[in-house]
Formats: structure tokens, C-alpha cells, sequence
């Protein structure tokens, strides 16, 4: 697949480009998401101090390198969002305490119905589709490719794959997800990740799509990973990038940050760094999702998320922003050496 092939067809799921942002928002109930998360976001805040109240709070070293030296970049709903000052990671600190957070990410609702929209349906299909295409690239070519998905959602990465003939296998601890995935023949495990027990299997490539930022441990999480995969096996990883130019104009005001959600952020060098740590060797890396509607609405004094912009600098193009690695994720792919 070559650079032009590829940019083509990231522009196919990207939905800014596609609907335009304020009308793919609406299809899909990210307002009546955003209005979800304005009432229950604040939930966990002391009123008095404005940070997280301490019966809910998990202190961390940073999630990288483990130093315990950092600085506070922004607080958003009670939660700070911190840089270490040793390796560059920004993180959360602190977080919700395991029992608070897995009681959340097991009966969350929200977000899920956002995932359920057709025209969201469609555009993770199209995404899915080209992740599949790109991670297989480095895939030993063979009768049966293993696949597996951790936090793979409603399945829709994996029902692409089993319609290829691979062979798949979900994790996923969201009940709302279990229907979609029992529906669509996925066999899965309803545990968090790391696995408490031997499931008995190994994967040619294994995806952490939209997975890794929510995770407690992320080393930890890439090394459990490592001995689910076969000799020289493929991990593609899709994360929210600190680095997207989203980020770097809207500060704490895009809507990536929460605090109680995405508790790391990474970029193209911390993700790497993480990657090499774990055994594994970066094949390749490039952005996607150009947000380049939020990005006008915000620059024209509009609502990011909901406006309708005049088309400001006309010099911001997906291209620009793809070709230099703003774009919302990144995606990573490496092989375990």
C-alpha cells in the first residue's frame, strides 16, 4: 500500500472530512455523551479542594520510567494531569483507585451507545478494515491468522476479521459489549487485562485499539501482551497522541482529557520508548483522525465540537496534518523480537 493509497483511504474514516464535525456528532449522540459526561465527570471531586476526593484516589510513579518527579500541566474535573520530568510522559495523577475504576469501565453506558450509531458503525468499520490491512502487512502469510483484540468493544475489528477467515478472540470486560460480540460468534474473556488466568492460546497479531490510555500499567499491560503473542508476533496499537495539534491549541479543553477516562497520553516518542522497553522492535508509526473541524470551530470562536466554521487558514489541510504526525492517534506497530 503506498503513501498516497494509504492517505486516501485515511480520509475515508475520518469523519470531520466525511459528514463535517458538527453533523457526525449529532448522528452519533456525542452531544448527548458530552451532556452525560458535564453532569457525572465531577463526581469524584472534593468541592472543597477541587481534585479528586482522597477516598477514591490511587498515587502513581510515572507509568514509563517510574520516576516520582513531575510537573502539573492542567487539572480537569479534579484530576491532574501531570509530565514527568525524567522521560516527557504526560499522565494522570492521581487516579481513580482500581475498585472505583473497574466498577465504571464495567457497567459504562455512555460511550458505548456512541459506539452503537450506525454512522459511527461505519466509519470503525472502514478504520478496522485498514488496521486490519496494515498489521497483516507484517504477518507471516498463512491459511489461519490469529487475531486477537484486548478492549475490543462491540467487536467491530474483530467481526472484520473473522470475515476474513482469521481466527479471533476478544477481551472485553463491558457487559453492554457481551450481546454484540455473543451476536456475532467472537469468542471472548470478560476479564480486564492482564488475565488472571491461561486462556491456552497465542496470536499472530494482537491490537490494543483506543485501550492502552485507559490501562493502569501500561508496561505491564504491553508484557502480558508479549506472551500472548507467537514467535515474532505483531502488537498495532492505536492511542490518543499528546502531540496531535488538537491537543497542542485546546489544552485541557479537548475533549480527550477527562481524567477519570484516559489516564495516560502518549506520543510517537513515548510510545516507542514503552514499545522497546517490552521486546518489542517499532515497525512503523504514522497519525490518524485529522480533527480538523474541532480545530476551525475552535479557531473561528466557535463551539469545537458542535459548530460550523468559515474554512480559517486555508493552509490546514488533513494533508499538512498527517504528513507531520498531528493528527488525533497514533498508530504504532511493532514485532516482538
Amino acid at each position: 500500500m503506498d503513501s498516497q493509497e494509504r492517505l486516501r483511504r485515511r480520509k475515508e474514516f475520518d469523519a470531520s472530512l466525511v459528514y463535517g464535525t458538527r453533523k457526525f456528532n449529532l448522528l452519533t449522540g456525542r452531544d448527548e455523551h458530552i451532556g452525560y459526561r458535564e453532569k457525572h465527570d465531577n463526581q469524584w471531586t472534593n468541592p472543597k479542594t477541587g481534585i479528586i476526593d482522597e477516598k477514591f484516589v490511587e498515587r502513581r510513579r510515572c507509568p514509563l520510567c517510574n520516576a516520582d518527579n513531575f510537573e502539573t500541566i492542567f487539572v480537569k474535573c479534579g484530576f491532574p494531569h501531570v509530565r514527568c520530568k525524567v522521560c516527557g510522559l504526560v499522565y494522570v495523577n492521581p487516579i481513580l483507585n482500581k475498585e472505583e475504576y473497574e466498577k465504571l469501565w464495567s457497567a459504562e453506558d455512555s460511550w458505548e451507545s456512541v459506539l452503537e450509531a450506525q454512522d459511527q458503525i461505519k466509519m470503525q468499520t472502514l478504520e478496522a478494515q485498514y488496521s486490519l490491512d496494515i498489521a497483516t502487512l507484517y504477518v507471516a502469510k498463512k491459511k489461519d491468522i490469529s487475531i486477537c483484540d484486548v478492549g475490543c468493544g462491540p467487536g467491530t475489528l474483530l467481526g472484520e476479521a473473522k470475515r476474513r477467515g482469521y481466527s479471533v478472540f476478544g477481551i472485553e470486560p463491558n457487559t453492554r459489549c457481551h450481546k454484540h460480540l455473543a451476536a456475532k460468534g467472537i469468542e471472548y474473556t470478560a476479564e480486564f487485562f492482564p488475565l488472571s488466568k491461561n486462556i491456552g492460546k497465542q496470536f499472530d497479531c494482537i491490537f490494543l485499539l483506543n485501550t492502552l490510555e485507559h490501562l493502569r500499567q501500561p508496561l505491564k499491560i504491553v508484557s502480558e501482551v508479549a506472551k500472548l503473542l507467537k514467535p515474532s508476533g505483531i502488537i498495532y496499537i492505536s492511542v490518543p497522541c499528546i502531540d496531535a495539534l488538537v491537543n497542542r491549541i485546546m489544552h485541557e479543553k479537548a475533549g480527550v482529557f477527562a481524567g477519570h477516562s484516559h489516564i495516560q497520553f502518549f506520543s510517537i516518542k513515548t510510545l516507542s520508548a514503552l514499545l522497546e522497553k517490552t521486546g518489542f522492535e517499532v515497525l512503523e508509526y504514522e497519525t490518524i483522525i485529522s480533527e480538523i473541524g474541532v480545530i476551525k470551530n475552535y479557531l473561528s470562536f466557535q463551539d469545537p465540537y458542535f459548530g460550523e466554521h468559515t474554512d480559517v487558514l486555508e493552509f490546514l489541510t488533513p494533508e499538512l496534518i498527517y504528513e507531520n504526525h498531528l493528527a488525533r492517534n497514533v498508530n504504532m506497530a511493532a514485532r516482538l523480537r
